[in-house]
């Protein structure tokens, strides 16, 4: 069946809604199952429900891009930003997922911008990130429990004829940061061009430039 992905509006956010809440009502069920059987187990699940009304809200006041996978006339899924990917629960494992992540990687190449970072929620997710060429930062995680991962983004420029320097940029963990000797996740080295408004103009899309 045919699919677009567009941006949304009043009347897709709400048909979205209504599987979001009914996610939500399965995994209340769940965990109050879970909290009676002593924490028995693995926690449930729990939908993005508890993050929908504050995208909704960014959406609104014009902060942040919202948009709707739409399969015949059905929103099977929704993208807001490059901060919440969700496929409805139905539908999962149709290919879908695979759709709307790609479609986010796009939109930020076509912003120019050089990689990709985003927030794997629940752990079962990095499989799934890993196949779509993300490397998972290890021994980092977010407050909410989730884990970071992180994509390059190719890109090439021409270098001109001005004066060569030398570049180093390491990516660290906010735990190696403050070691000692810390040891990056993710090095990148070589020349760049210095510009005339003194910028360096790198030879690939790994950092755009520095200072």
């Amino acid at each position: 069946m045919t699919h677009q992905i567009v941006d949304a509006d009043e009347t897709r956010l709400a048909e979205i809604e209504v599987w979001l809440d009914a996610e939500e009502a399965i995994y209340q069920a769940a965990f109050k199952e879970w909290e009676e059987s002593d924490y028995e187990g693995d926690p449930p699940v729990r939908g993005f429900r508890c993050n929908w009304n504050s995208a909704k809200r960014w959406w609104r006041e014009g902060n942040s891009k919202i948009y709707a996978l739409v399969v015949g006339d059905d929103a099977v899924g929704l993208l807001v930003g490059t901060d919440i990917l969700e496929i409805r629960p139905d539908l999962r494992g149709s290919g879908y997922g695979r759709i709307l992540a790609e479609f986010m990687v796009e939109t930020v190449r076509v912003d120019g911008r050089s990689a990709v970072k985003i927030e794997i929620a629940p752990s079962s997710a990095e499989p799934f990130w890993g196949r779509m060429g993300f490397t998972l930062v290890e021994d980092r995680s977010s407050n909410g429990g989730g884990t970071f991962a992180y994509k390059i983004l190719p890109r090439t420029f021409a270098l001109g004829d001005g004066e060569k320097v030398a570049y180093a940029i390491s990516y660290f963990t906010q735990k190696e940061r403050y070691m000692d000797e810390p040891t990056p996740f993710a090095r990148f080295a070589g020349l760049g061009e210095r510009l005339a408004d003194g910028r360096i103009q790198l030879p690939n899309a790994r950092s755009a430039s520095i200072r």
